[in-house]
């Protein structure tokens, strides 16, 4: 047990150096993954003369859904680059109690249907930090976001007697501000990541704000709240939709 505990602690030391000099040299490498619970509201619509323009949870009944999601990321210097990717699958039953036209296909009132919404998300991101001073043993940083959001959804509504499904798809270009502030050499830190666009009234806005611990050394654990606000019409479909929500997650790095 005493040799178990000296290797132990000798390790330990190791991974502590190490750390400091990859600190020293401005250089981070590592993935963080999360388990989100959001809440889900909006409506959609497919660009078909007499469509119907539907709730989600209202007219459709979907329920929400738990969603991991996870990103990987490089840090030199004052720039890091990050890649992140987010799916989630909203599905839902019920009687409708008003007529539904999608994509030109009527379900009537009375009927019951099975819809689902189903959204895979790719983010490349790109940040420079253009204040990144360290105060003895606090830190904290300021930077500019380029980001890049890969959207692409389907929703399917499905009875007895028929189904259709609808596809969209879109590269969304996003700019957007991230700070930070770190005690104890970083060992607690809170963070806030926030991007957005709007235009031809269409609108994109992402927010991330976390505070993190790190009881080991390359090891993190977080918890935060993060929001997604999507207004998108394309591919003759017209989706809106807010994700809102906690989640807790752990980040491993060196």
């Amino acid at each position: 047990m005493r040799r178990i505990l000296q290797v132990v602690m000798v390790a330990a030391g190791i991974l502590v150096m190490a750390e400091g000099a990859f600190a020293a040299s401005g250089f981070e490498v590592g993935a963080r993954g999360a388990y989100w619970f959001p809440k889900l509201s909006g409506n959609a619509q497919t660009n078909v003369t007499g469509d119907t323009r539907f709730d989600f949870k209202d007219t459709l009944g979907v329920n929400d859904e738990n969603i991991p999601f996870g990103e990987a990321f490089l840090r030199l210097g004052n720039t890091t680059l990050r890649v992140g990717y987010t799916q989630f699958k909203f599905d839902g039953g019920k009687e409708l109690t008003q007529t539904v036209v999608f994509n030109g296909v009527t379900y009537s009132a009375t009927d019951n249907v099975i819809s689902s919404l189903d959204m895979k998300m790719l983010d490349g991101e790109v940040q420079f930090d253009f204040l990144r001073p360290d105060v003895g043993v606090a830190g904290f940083n300021l930077g500019l976001l380029l980001k890049v959001k890969y959207v692409d959804g389907e929703m399917e509504l499905r009875s007895t007697t028929q189904t259709e499904t609808k596809d969209f798809k879109a590269p969304i270009p996003m700019l957007g501000v991230a700070a930070g502030i770190g005690f104890i050499k970083d060992m607690i830190r809170v963070d806030v990541r926030a991007s957005g666009i709007a235009y031809s009234g269409n609108h994109l806005y992402d927010v991330d704000a976390y505070a993190s611990f790190a009881p080991l050394p390359f090891v993190r654990v977080q918890g935060g709240y993060r929001h997604i606000d999507l207004k998108i019409d394309e591919d003759d479909t017209l989706a809106s939709f807010k994700l809102s929500g906690p989640y807790l997650g752990a980040q491993l790095s060196f």
